[in-house]
Parts: structure tokens; sequence; C-alpha cells
């Protein structure tokens, strides 16, 4: 999906090969890699799966909690990738939402 599509109405969240990378130690975790993710307004989703497989990581970046190594993240229709910290504030704020 190009980005233009990402933004239309009725999209909430958009990932477009995202990646996730930590550094621990002299060992790099990739959290996520090449995540592409679609999400209707209004949807129900449920992200499932076994400890360690980057649900929390997921959530950090959709909630503007943390920012992707690659790849971009709208949010409302807008490219959440590069925000500031208080943008990510108001995004979370005003835009997303989860338990």
């Amino acid at each position: 999906m190009s980005t233009s599509a990402a933004t239309a109405v009725g999209t909430r969240i958009h990932l477009e090969q995202v990646a996730k990378r930590y550094v621990v130690g002299e060992t790099t975790v990739s959290a996520l890699d090449g995540v592409d993710l679609h999400i209707d307004e209004e949807a129900f989703v449920v992200i499932l799966g076994p400890s360690g497989c980057g649900k929390t990581t997921l959530l950090n970046l959709v909630g503007a909690l943390d920012t992707p190594t690659e790849g971009r993240v709208h949010v409302a229709g807008r490219d959440i990738t590069g925000a500031s910290r208080k943008e990510r504030f108001e995004i979370r704020r005003h835009a997303v939402s989860f338990v």
C-alpha cells in the first residue's frame, strides 16, 4: 500500500517495513523486522504471540512510546516516525489507546 493510501480516511494505523533493534552488550537483538500492518478505524485487534516475539515493541511503536529503527509508522493519517517527544505525547493523548 502506498503512503497516500495509508493516510486515507478509515485507516487508523499503518506500518511500512518497520524494524526495531536493540543493542544488548555486544549483541544486536531484532525485536521487529520488516513489519507491515494496516488497521482500520474502529477495528478490534488482538496482538497474540509467545513471550519475546515483539508484541510490546509493536505496541510501543504504535502508541508513540518509541521510534522504529527502520520503516514508517502512521497513526490517524499522520507519519509519526520522526515526531518530537511533544508531538508523540499529543498523539498518545488524542489518537491511540490500548489495554
